[in-house]
């Protein structure tokens, strides 16, 4: 019999789920608590898998295990096929006029901090019956996660992703400059592009959509800063910024707040347009949304438009 044959036949839903929580966790012992099962009979579902496959799954890697490349490649189509199964049961339970489901969400910092608290507690509200599990990271890691089937449905600022990748977006985001009161020399809320040489600039980690598109920014002008301090979050970076260690650039989401109390004071740069972005929603592409993720989208589309006005009130409109 060949070998895609059998692993055709292996193929279920213990060892689907096995193989994605070996991604998710980087251990075949915690993988197989996770999934109910005893670490021998993991192992043993593991080399089925490998035999039928033909090659690795699973390496060791220091304390714990790792997939192969092709281990990924069979844990990203798993995740595919439950996600598949899950949306199908969904369904099921909407025929039936219920309301439930599990849906594996991720969000880049800005969405995921400022926007997705408020939305989940007016989705859960009205969808008790669903459980929402949420992962927060930079975006390129949140699109790198969604790829490999670790999340589902995404939230990010990123403008570009993989072919593979539909971006449905949901709202629009303007990056602003904050700084403490009176450190740079603002006129009507400008800085002049040429202030920036003199000041620090705190800056997001790496992977960061929004800090790609003020980095883009900045070589477009023609500044570069007097230094660049890389910090590990938006409110780590705020924190600095109230201290007057230099200036930042972030989304008005995240600022609103410290405007709006005087603890910081927004800007944008004069003769440049204002640096507007798009949050979306991220999903593979072809991949159909469960009733349960519409129903998600629909209170994150109503309930983010409060959100935008709240942010537009405390950080001008771009003129």
């Amino acid at each position: 019999m060949a070998a895609t044959s059998t692993l055709r036949e292996l193929w279920d839903t213990t060892r689907m789920r096995l193989l994605v929580e070996i991604e998710r966790h980087g251990s075949v012992s915690a993988a197989a608590s996770a999934i109910g099962i005893g670490q021998p009979s993991a192992s043993q579902h593991l080399r089925l898998l490998e035999t039928a496959a033909g090659q690795r799954l699973v390496e060791r890697s220091g304390r714990g295990s790792r997939l192969t490349e092709a281990g990924r490649v069979l844990a990203a189509r798993a995740a595919q096929a439950l996600s598949t199964l899950g949306a199908a049961e969904e369904e099921l339970g909407a025929l039936a006029g219920l309301q439930t489901g599990t849906i594996h969400l991720g969000a880049s910092t800005a969405p995921g901090v400022y926007l997705l608290p408020d939305t989940l507690g007016c989705f859960r509200r009205d969808h008790p019956g669903v459980t929402v599990e949420v992962e927060v990271a930079a975006s390129a890691e949140i699109l790198k996660r969604l790829l490999s089937g670790r999340v589902q449905l995404a939230l990010v600022g990123a403008a570009q992703a993989s072919e593979r990748v539909e971006l449905d977006p949901f709202l629009e985001d303007e990056i602003v400059g904050v700084a403490k009161p009176g450190l740079a020399p603002l006129r009507n809320g400008r800085l002049a592009p040429t202030a920036l040489a003199e000041f620090m600039l705190l800056s997001r980690e790496r992977g960061s959509s929004s800090q790609q598109a003020v980095d883009e920014e900045l070589r477009a002008i023609g500044v570069r800063p007097a230094g660049v301090w890389e910090l590990g979050s938006s409110e780590a970076i705020k924190r600095a910024a109230r201290e007057g260690l230099g200036l930042a650039f972030l989304s008005r989401y995240a600022v609103a707040e410290e405007v709006e109390r005087g603890d910081l004071e927004s800007f944008r740069i004069s003769g440049r347009p204002p640096l507007v972005r798009h949050f979306s929603v991220a999903r593979l592409a072809g991949r159909p949304l469960s009733p349960a993720e519409q129903s998600f989208v629909a209170t994150l589309t109503r309930c983010c438009a409060k959100q935008a006005d709240y942010a537009a009130a405390c950080v001008a409109k771009p003129s």
